[in-house]
């Protein structure tokens, strides 16, 4: 749960880093280099989406598992 955790931070801060420079490179004049990094940054976003639906899951498998543990 640590390493999909440490993904969705990792994934979730270079969306938000990448979406900085594209606003910048936007703002440069450099539209093509700002549309192709605003993909990439859809990319981790969907990561991020995709890692949470895992972890979801994984918790839910893990309660099930040692529900009797408590």
């Amino acid at each position: 749960m640590r390493t999909l955790t440490e993904g969705i931070r990792i994934d979730s801060l270079m969306a938000e880093q990448l979406s900085r420079i594209s606003e910048r490179a936007r703002l440069c004049g450099e539209t093509e280099m700002a549309n192709g990094l605003l993909g990439v940054v859809r990319q981790h976003r969907v990561a991020v989406l995709e890692g949470q639906g895992r972890l979801a899951a994984l918790k839910e498998d893990y309660a099930a598992l040692f529900r009797n543990e408590r």
